[in-house]
């Protein structure tokens, strides 16, 4: 069901989410955005095309490269008064035994995966089998005019609770390589996680060296960072002029 046809926050089934969904809907809706979701990451995959070129579009989040079973992706998007395309960003269901093996194989970002491709795993022993319902989050898109505004905040954070809650998930998981993860602001903008370092060495999606590191969190961490969202989008309301 397109976010279009009902108020957002209809589409969730937390309390605690729906209250960050009523949130974010009049956070935006304050700004003259809109914000709805989808199930078809095509639109998601046609707005970051346009955006940042054929580059920037994450395969894990493209059906043109990713395989993805009905009912378990959906994009959120943000179009301004003129309907044009602001911000985006993506969750994916993967059900699996150890996203970890996922990663080696590059099955998460591809779907069948070229013939002789694996990534340098480097996942510390430290981590916990990551099975079951994994959600997976990313493919986040702001357009530079809207940088800076809070609304990558308040979408990454939406996204992590729309994926714990559309997908029931055990986990909540994203990447991101080294110049991303490393920034200063991306731990405090997706909010709480554990970060380690996941590849190490050649990787074949982008043909050359790269450091990825992962992000995963537990779904009462998640939870826990909707409702500290909430608190920080109200006290955003109510303090605006």
């Amino acid at each position: 069901m397109r976010g279009t046809e009902v108020d957002l926050p209809e589409l969730f089934h937390r309390p605690e989410v729906r209250e960050l969904a009523a949130a974010c809907a009049e956070w935006t809706g304050r700004r003259g955005l809109h914000l709805s979701l989808d199930h078809d990451l095509r639109t998601w995959a046609g707005t970051v095309l346009a955006a940042m070129g054929p580059d920037g579009v994450n395969p894990t989040f493209d059906p043109a490269r990713s395989r993805v079973d009905p009912g378990s992706a959906f994009h959120l998007q943000v179009r301004d008064a003129t309907g044009e395309d602001v911000a985006c960003g993506a969750g994916r269901l993967f059900r699996t035994g150890d996203l970890t093996a996922l990663i080696a194989s590059l099955g998460l970002w591809f779907d069948p995966v070229p013939p002789g491709m694996d990534a340098a795993l480097a996942v510390p022993e430290s981590v916990p089998v990551l099975s079951g319902r994994v959600g997976h989050v990313g493919g986040l898109w702001v357009h530079p005019r809207l940088r800076g505004s809070g609304l990558s905040f308040m979408l990454a954070r939406l996204i992590r609770g729309a994926a714990l809650d559309l997908f029931d998930a055990d986990w909540d998981t994203w990447v991101a390589f080294q110049d991303v993860a490393l920034r200063p602001g991306t731990g405090s903008a997706y909010g709480t996680a554990t970060t380690v370092l996941c590849v190490d060495g050649f990787f074949p999606p982008r043909d050359r060296p790269e450091r990825v590191f992962l992000s995963y969190a537990t779904a009462a961490q998640v939870l826990g960072v909707v409702r500290e969202t909430v608190g920080i989008l109200r006290d955003d309301l109510y303090t605006a002029v």
